[in-house]
């Protein structure tokens, strides 16, 4: 029989209709993972240039620590030997430095023969130290008993003072840990103490510092108005502040005790001289930030400069203190 009509085209149709969407599919698909490719290159490149600027702050602040010790070595060996104060090339912060336009940099000296050693109390037999250290606390207002904890947590007997603590009293805290019993390396101890006031710590930290000898003296040239006020008795809170604020450049202790007889009691604890320095520096290049504290030692005798101690945990801060520049 025969049939009317051509042959039927619905098959091929719906063949196309298929094919059509593979086609849409496979390049939804294709433009899916090239543009989680191109993300992924974004973050890989993203993390590298936040890496290399890392690198690069880091170098910065290095670069802030070697200049350092190059003026400190300097100052000893040729433009000031012999003498320290503070109108010295070392005692100028550097300014917000601009780093060839990707970022700045800032950096400044501290003098720490400047302050009260905490850890003169861990060589303290005449109790001394201490008694000046209760002269300091009570004028800032702190509590007393912070004198007898930092001398149970930096002497090295397990005899406890008396409103101090030793190991006993440390191994019933949570977490137990023991009393350091010896010099204290780092300010942020003083949160270890038992019982201790965190604005306290504050307050004492931004007078006071540590450096390793028990028996470093104090540059009168250089020194904070509490710590001369805390030096003795006889020296009043305000011919300490009159003296701190004064330009002071003495050759000699014996010219200090001439002018300010009131320390003639103390001036075995004096100098004209510095030891210990602390720099403070902070790099930062777009997102990237690096702080960086340095103590440095320097040799009296050669002007040697001998690395102690080097920190990048800890944030910037700018220097406020009024005798720590007689200039302006």
């Amino acid at each position: 029989m025969a049939r009317f009509g051509g042959p039927s085209t619905a098959p091929a149709s719906g063949q196309r209709g298929i094919a059509l969407i593979s086609v849409l599919l496979i390049t939804a698909i294709l433009i899916g993972l090239t543009t989680q490719i191109l993300s992924s290159q974004h973050l890989v490149i993203q993390q590298n240039q936040n890496t290399f600027e890392q690198s690069q702050a880091v170098q910065y602040v290095l670069g802030a620590e070697e200049l350092t010790r190059q003026v400190l070595y300097d100052d000893a060996v040729n433009s000031g030997p012999g003498v320290d104060h503070l109108d010295e090339f070392w005692a100028q912060p550097v300014l917000p430095l601009d780093l060839d336009g990707i970022g700045v940099m800032q950096a400044y000296v501290l003098d720490l023969n400047r302050c009260f050693n905490l850890n003169w109390l861990a060589d303290d037999e005449d109790k001394a130290q201490y008694k000046r250290l209760q002269r300091l606390l009570t004028h800032l207002q702190l509590s007393p008993e912070l004198a007898d904890l930092i001398k149970d947590w930096v002497d090295s007997d397990q005899q406890v003072s008396a409103l101090g603590a030793e190991d006993s009293a440390y191994q019933m805290q949570t977490p137990a840990h023991f009393a350091a019993n010896q010099p204290m390396l780092d300010l942020s101890e003083l949160n270890m103490l038992i019982d201790v006031d965190p604005l306290e710590v504050q307050v004492l930290s931004g007078e006071v510092c540590l450096v390793p000898d028990t028996q470093s003296k104090i540059n009168v040239n250089t020194a904070a108005a509490e710590t001369l006020y805390a030096l003795d008795n006889a020296i009043s809170i305000q011919d300490a502040q009159a003296i701190a604020q004064a330009a002071r450049n003495y050759q000699n202790v014996a010219e200090f005790v001439q002018n300010h007889p009131e320390f003639a009691a103390v001036q075995q604890r004096l100098s004209v001289t510095s030891e210990y320095f602390l720099l403070v520096a902070e790099a930062r290049l777009n997102r990237s930030r690096v702080s960086l504290t340095s103590v440095l030692y320097r040799d009296a005798s050669n002007g040697r400069i001998t690395l102690l101690h080097r920190d990048f945990g800890k944030r910037f801060g700018v220097k406020t203190k009024p005798e720590t520049s007689q200039t302006g």
